[in-house]
């Protein structure tokens, strides 16, 4: 969940994993200045480079004209949109879900991935489990909602207060390249339930799986201008973000999150963001060490480890650490086919906070540098024993499968160290149920997950999203959709009764001294006292209102 012009670390296979006793030494390595394309987008990522140029002298113009004319109509088609019930959205939806259940593997094949199955399981069954958590679910959520009067005020009575979620109009969707199916396409089906038109820009890649479902979609009953697919481009949502959209949907790097908050800032531009992890392992230790063990190993690797919520950080005892780090390296050398190959700037951050780490005094556990054309080359599962909070490894998003081991005395340690890292996406606890579930609400993070990792939050009801540098608002879930809305509060008055539109009379104050006492007393004899005084002073506050209606000529 990266990078803005979606981006990441090249995937594959390596045949070997060096044993232990073989680490090899680790070489520094320089970061080269950007250049080309790499340096074009790097550039992109400074919005606020060009200072308060304007959008014919930022390097955008070449979209201008096809952001406008792709925004404008799906403002158009929105407006329409917006007026069909939801139920009838929801049907369209629906046929959606079944279309791509019918032939999932022609969605599924437009995604840049090495597996079948797990192109089947990360992204397209999330995509449909969500579909049709809208459909069951969004009737609740979305419908307008009368307020009881339980909390209503005294003074207020006769007042009622409706709550109503309406459409934001056009949103952008900014998608990340190493989940471009699932993560946005959620987040389409969100917008669109909600009553929304979508501008979409994928991440590297992403276009044709974006395509097919945009497609199915049309050949559901879908208008054709609601969803407008952009160009993969970042210098794209730049401009669209200037065009001027109603709410930014990003899924990317801290470094794009604090650049797309600089663009939107002026314009006062809400958005959700999800950005970076450097994701927290507690193993508690009552913990199941070969659990915790296969846990760990599916999270490095899952989707070459560029994922998110994937493992960074291991908080467990001397005792728990010796028995996990083992069972661990036992699992790497048995199964070959789990060796990934990180490459690119993706590599040069992890080999240098690796190098960085080795060099403080960290243990290089498992783990291969390997140069190709002079180019660095990160490959199997780097694991890390001894590590310290002081190591910037534990502070940085590193989108390659670097685990690292912290010792720990006890929990209230390991939380006190998990703090010092700025990023609080999710985090996962292993131990026996009811422990764990009291360690997990101590834990600083958006999301916990218990004893097991990763794939619970694919459940459509789950919102997600992150704390600190991990960003701000929810995705999916009855949170997410509602990020896809604004409030509307109708509030509705009784006719006649407005003291406020009275004459100001002498005693106001001490009618309003006795309605306190009255509502905000301590107990019934409290407010029962207070009754005859507040009777005084009402026909007292009458008396002068009639005499002030007497002298009026």
């Amino acid at each position: 969940m990266r990078f803005f012009d979606g981006t990441t670390a090249c995937g594959g296979l390596a045949k070997t994993s060096p044993p232990a006793s073989q680490a090899p030494k680790i070489p520094r390595i320089s970061a080269p200045t950007p250049s080309g394309t790499a340096g074009r987008v790097s550039a992109t990522l400074r919005l606020h480079a060009a200072e308060t140029a304007s959008t014919e002298h930022s390097g955008d113009t070449c979209f201008l004209d096809v952001v406008e004319r792709t925004l404008c109509q799906a403002r158009a088609a929105q407006s329409t949109w917006a007026t069909r019930t939801l139920l009838d959205r929801l049907r369209i939806l629906k046929t959606l879900r079944q279309k791509i259940a019918a032939n999932p593997r022609n969605l599924a094949a437009d995604v840049s991935r090495l597996k079948l199955s797990e192109t089947l399981a990360a992204e397209v069954l999330p995509l449909l489990d969500a579909c049709r958590f809208l459909e069951i679910e969004a009737p609740r959520i979305l419908k307008e909602n009368q307020l009881g009067t339980r909390a209503r005020p005294m003074w207020l009575w006769g007042t009622r207060v409706t709550l109503r979620p309406e459409p934001l109009g056009v949103v952008l969707i900014i998608g990340p390249a190493n989940y471009p199916l699932m993560l946005p396409g959620i987040q389409i089906l969100q917008a669109v339930s909600a009553g929304n038109a979508v501008l979409i820009k994928p991440g590297t890649n992403g276009t044709a799986a974006i395509q097919t479902l945009v497609d199915l979609a049309a050949a559901s009953g879908l208008p054709a201008d609601l969803i407008q697919i952009l160009p993969e481009d970042p210098l794209v949502a730049v401009t669209a973000m200037r065009c001027g959209v109603d709410k930014v949907f990003l899924t990317g790097a801290v470094t794009t999150g604090r650049a797309v908050r600089r663009e939107l800032a002026d314009a006062g531009t809400p958005a959700v963001m999800e950005l970076s992890g450097c994701d927290a392992v507690f193993i508690l230790d009552d913990a199941d060490p070969e659990l915790a063990s296969d846990c760990l190993l599916f999270g490095l690797t899952l989707n070459q480890s560029q994922t998110c919520m994937a493992p960074r950080r291991v908080f467990a005892s001397d005792q728990m650490v010796d028995r996990v780090l083992l069972l661990v390296q036992k699992k790497i050398a048995a199964r070959e086919g789990i060796d990934t190959i990180v490459r690119g700037e993706a590599a040069r951050t992890a080999i240098e906070k690796i190098q960085d780490a080795v060099t403080a005094g960290a243990k290089l556990q498992s783990g291969q540098i390997n140069f190709s054309s002079g180019s660095p080359e990160l490959r199997g599962v780097v694991v890390l024993d001894e590590v310290t909070i002081e190591m910037a490894v534990t502070r940085s998003d590193l989108f390659a499968p670097v685990l690292s081991f912290l010792r720990v005395r006890s929990e209230e340690q390991a939380l006190r160290d998990h703090l010092k890292c700025p990023y609080a996406l999710s985090a996962t606890v292993f131990g026996s149920q009811a422990r764990s579930l009291v360690f997990a609400r101590k834990i600083h993070a958006g999301c916990v997950v218990i004893n097991d990792m990763i794939v619970p939050t694919a459940d459509p009801r789950v919102p997600f999203g992150g704390r600190g540098q991990s960003g701000h608002g929810m995705t999916r879930g009855e949170a997410g959709l509602l990020e896809m809305t604004q409030l509307k509060t109708i509030v509705s008055t009784r006719r006649w009764f407005k003291p406020h539109l009275q004459t100001p009379t002498p005693v106001d104050a001490d009618v309003l001294e006795q309605l306190i006492r009255i509502e905000h007393a301590a107990g019934v004899w409290q407010m029962l006292t207070a009754v005859p005084q507040m009777i005084k002073t009402t026909l007292a506050q009458l008396k002068f209102r009639k005499t002030l209606g007497e002298r009026k000529p």
